[in-house]
Formats: C-alpha cells, sequence, structure tokens
C-alpha cells in the first residue's frame, strides 16, 4: 500500500509535527500562539486572531497580566511565557493548516505526561480534524491543577493521529424491531459495569 501524502503549509511561529520515535503512532503538535475562540484574524482571514504570539506583549491587559519573561531552558536568553492560572482554559494554534486526501482526517489527542505531571487536559480531544478543513487547528487547554504553569512557544501540547474514515451509505430501517436484537440491548453508560 502506498503510503498517503498529506500537504502541510506552516504558520510564522508554526513547527513541524514530529514522531518522537519510530515506533510512535502521534504526531507532536506545538504551541504556535494563543488564538481567539471567536475572532478572525482582520489581515488574515483564514486565521483566528492571535491574543498572544510569544513574541510581544499584548495590548489586552487581560492577556499581558500573565505574560512574563522566563529564561530559555538550557539557555542564558530571556522569551516570553504565558503563566496559565489553576483552572485556566484558552485556545492553542498549533501553528499548521494540512490538506489530506478524503477520507482521511486527523484526531488531536492529548499528552499523557502533560496530565499526569501538571495537570494540563486538552478539552476538545479526541478534536475530529476533516480533509476539507484549510484552517489553524486549535487545542483547548485547561490547568486543571492547583499550580499556574507556564505555557511557552514551541512546547510540545498535543499529538496528532492520523486516520481514515468509513463514509457508510444509510438504509432507512422504519420499524424498530426489524434491527436485529443483541444480549446488551438497549445497555450503554456503564451498563457492563466496572469489573470483570
Amino acid at each position: 500500500m502506498e503510503t498517503p501524502k498529506v500537504f502541510i503549509h506552516l504558520l510564522p511561529g508554526g513547527i513541524m509535527p514530529k514522531r518522537q520515535t519510530d515506533g510512535a503512532i502521534g504526531f507532536d503538535a506545538h504551541v504556535r500562539a494563543i488564538v481567539s475562540p471567536s475572532e478572525i484574524d482582520p489581515l488574515n482571514p483564514k486565521l483566528r486572531k492571535i491574543l498572544f504570539d510569544f513574541q510581544n506583549i499584548p495590548d489586552d491587559p487581560t492577556i499581558a497580566g500573565h505574560v512574563l519573561w522566563q529564561p530559555k531552558r538550557g539557555d542564558t536568553a530571556n522569551e516570553l511565557v504565558y503563566r496559565m492560572n489553576p483552572g485556566e482554559s484558552l485556545l492553542v494554534g498549533i501553528g499548521f493548516v494540512t490538506e489530506m486526501p478524503f477520507p482521511m482526517f486527523y484526531w488531536v489527542s492529548p499528552r499523557s505526561g502533560l496530565s499526569s505531571r501538571y495537570g494540563i487536559i486538552v478539552t476538545n480531544a479526541p478534536g475530529t480534524v476533516d480533509p476539507d478543513y484549510r484552517g489553524e487547528a486549535g487545542v483547548l487547554v485547561w490547568n486543571r491543577a492547583l499550580t499556574t504553569f507556564d505555557l511557552r512557544h514551541g512546547m510540545r501540547i498535543a499529538q496528532i493521529i492520523f486516520q481514515w474514515a468509513i463514509i457508510p451509505g444509510f438504509k432507512t430501517v422504519d420499524v424498530y424491531k426489524h434491527l436485529r436484537d443483541t444480549v446488551r440491548g438497549i445497555g450503554g453508560f456503564g451498563s457492563t459495569g466496572l469489573n470483570k
């Protein structure tokens, strides 16, 4: 089977998604900018409005109040970081736009280390990015910890997992009893229990 091609356009400040090992399925996605969940960039209507680009102190005092200068890890230079408060949630752009063959898509999934070590959760996971979407995917980041968390440009915030979808045809069944019975029936929402 031929490996499908996914075309990726990196945005300014974006980093190419990367698998960390040969056996990894997920490609790590990196923080590009904090973006608006509701406003479009007036200068580039293909992107969401940038609230903080990690290069400039923002004009909005509600965002600027979270911005700090911190030493880069392993470096003497400083960088701007966004300090998330406990319980805070924000939308982060992951820095690229894709074109995929139909019916390929990708899921945006959390990184387990961020969750277990720092209490950082991706709340829109798994987020489905369709093959006809031509915008930057966003990651809803929530700090569920009781301490602050410093969000940095380029940090690995999520992973993307490429999949093929099955696009079925539907056949209407007018009478419920014409669907085959199963042992489970209408049981759901934990009806099979927690243990063996």
